[in-house]
């Protein structure tokens, strides 16, 4: 008997989405959210091994194991580090990944030190038009003027010491996720929380369902993707078939389907 596969759980990619959303995964700080979706994977009872650079590469077996089909989804997102700590107490960035300081402005960031986590804010140089005037607009758009105010006394590099900031301390920026009653999701890091959250749900449809595929699928869940590392390096050998998921930037000559 012929088996149909049915749609998502829309309520478990929903509640899987808002659940990764709140966990800081930028580039190189991805721990603990290759440890939810572990989670989420014993969940269903899928097979996982973890490759020497990280990527969780899963098996869900089908009636063949050769040749193999994988799909791919990236856990990491933008994000910054402490570049350097300024003799005011307040810290230089550098991004984690390519993307603008533009998208950074007035940001509220959690910074993880060695003693915890202190909150903040992502600010320009010139942060008020009471006191600059024309010189807030004049002021280029880079890393090199921002700067993260702590919520901290913090005046002092010193200061800084003695709140355990160091040099390289990640930042990850607040997700702010929202679900409008017209089923627009609106969020930081979708990019690619998102599509990790569709490949799950659709994972749990085919457990739910019973059905098995006609060969092995590989989905693949990587690290590095930020940074220019994919899911190259964590493909088995005999994959004849690859379908990465990633978010599209919207742009001209780019149309929805």
């Amino acid at each position: 008997m012929n088996r149909t596969i049915p749609e998502p759980d829309l309520d478990y990619l929903q509640r899987v989405l808002l659940e990764m959303l709140a966990i800081p995964s930028p580039t190189g700080f991805t721990d603990t959210i290759v440890r939810y979706v572990a989670e989420r994977l014993d969940e269903l009872g899928i097979p996982f091994e973890l490759t020497r650079r990280g990527t969780l590469r899963a098996t869900l077996k089908g009636q063949k194991n050769s040749p193999d089909r994988a799909v791919s989804a990236h856990l990491d997102t933008i994000g910054a580090s402490v570049r350097a700590i300024k003799d005011n107490g307040r810290l230089i960035l550098a991004p984690v990944g390519c993307w603008s300081s533009r998208f950074a402005e007035g940001s509220r960031v959690s910074l993880f030190t060695d003693n915890g986590v202190i909150r903040g804010s992502v600010l320009p140089l010139m942060a008020s038009g009471h006191a600059f005037n024309t010189g807030v607009d004049e002021l280029p758009i880079s890393w090199d003027h921002i700067e993260l105010r702590l919520d901290a006394y913090c005046a002092t590099r010193a200061d800084c010491d003695s709140l355990g900031v160091n040099i390289g301390d990640y930042v990850a920026f607040d997700p702010l996720p929202e679900f409008t009653e017209s089923g627009h999701i609106s969020a930081r890091h979708l990019d690619d929380k998102a599509g990790v959250a569709a490949l799950l749900a659709a994972l749990k449809a085919i457990v739910d369902s019973g059905v098995q595929p006609l060969i092995d699928c590989h989905p693949l869940f990587t690290i590095t993707e930020e940074t220019g590392s994919g899911a190259a390096a964590a493909l088995p050998w005999d994959v004849s078939e690859f379908v990465g998921i990633d978010i599209a930037p919207v742009a001209p000559g780019q149309y929805q389907s």
